[in-house]
């Protein structure tokens, strides 16, 4: 990654000193292994733009995942935000794996094409629903995962 500022919106700008630690804990969560870059070599201003624009409620916490006074060790950062601001560590974490899932060349070394429309016919019966495989997510009902807190919430 570069070490210049990068414009992610006309209102946020991310500096020098964010984009290092960004590129740290990227090549932390995902280095390079077995013929795939790492995070950190994807994930460019760019994608970086893409992701934030995609999703700018990321912004604020990537703000706060980043900052300086965290320091320069990646896995000490990313300890840090899991006990102290989950939310934090949720929003740097999507920001680098949808950078680098959304990435052509990423998915081109993974063999996967991104999303292909396939025509649905109105009158099959899916596979999946005549074997029963969703019957006990919707006995269940639903959940989710609260990324203030790291826990599920929901029905259950």
């Amino acid at each position: 990654m570069s070490a210049d500022p990068v414009a992610i919106s006309p209102s946020a700008e991310l500096g020098r000193e964010r984009l290092a630690a960004l590129a740290a804990v990227a090549d932390h969560l995902i280095p390079a292994a077995h013929g795939m870059p790492s995070a950190a070599a994807i994930v460019t201003h760019a994608q970086l733009g893409f992701v934030v624009r995609s999703r700018p409620d990321l912004l604020e916490p990537l703000r706060r995942a980043l900052r300086t006074e965290l320091g320069d060790d990646p896995g000490a950062r990313v300890a840090a935000l899991t006990e102290h601001d989950p939310e934090a560590l949720a929003a740097v974490q999507l920001v680098i794996v949808a950078g680098y899932y959304t990435d052509a060349v990423v998915r081109e070394r993974l063999g996967y094409p991104g999303q292909v429309a396939k025509p649905v016919s109105a009158l099959d019966y899916p596979a999946y629903l005549e074997e029963g495989l969703l019957d006990r997510v919707i006995e269940r009902g639903p959940i989710w995962r609260d990324p203030a807190h790291g826990t599920a919430s929901g029905a259950g």
